[in-house]
């Protein structure tokens, strides 16, 4: 199957799909919403975020892991990085649940700033190869 047969560029979704996740976050960063509606829009977040990162970590990277071998420390740094935006994710749930919730927009800041540099390194280092892809695992 040649390029111009492919019918999906596996790499360009991933862009647009971080592209979304970006743009949600900005918004969730200059949101003037009422605490109510800014729990809501972070936990909406946070869960698709986490979902996304699931996906990746059964399915999508165990599967380049056996395709592509020279990807093991790509992979591994990209499984860490998970765990850090979990975290801060997680920080930002138990901010969300007290009635003050002091130091939210810092954690969204700190989530940015992780987020953000995650998502560039691995557009870097996956998006090439995942355009060159035919298929995916379906659980991706």
């Amino acid at each position: 199957m040649t390029d111009e047969q492919r019918i999906v560029a596996w790499g360009d979704e991933l862009i647009k799909l971080h592209d979304g996740f970006r743009r949600d976050l900005a918004d969730l960063r200059s949101s003037r919403a009422g605490a109510a509606d800014l729990r809501t829009h972070c936990l909406t977040f946070c869960d698709a975020l986490h979902a996304h990162h699931e996906g990746e970590d059964n399915a999508l990277f165990p599967h380049l892991g056996i395709e592509h071998p020279e990807l093991a420390e790509t992979l591994t740094r990209l499984r860490s990085e998970h765990r850090v935006v979990a975290r801060l994710m997680e920080r930002i749930r138990e901010l969300l649940d007290h009635s003050s919730r002091a130091g939210v927009g810092e954690e969204l800041d700190r989530l940015a700033t992780e987020l953000e540099a995650h998502l560039d390194y691995e557009e870097e280092q996956l998006v090439p190869i995942l355009n060159k892809m035919i298929t995916l695992p379906e659980e991706v």
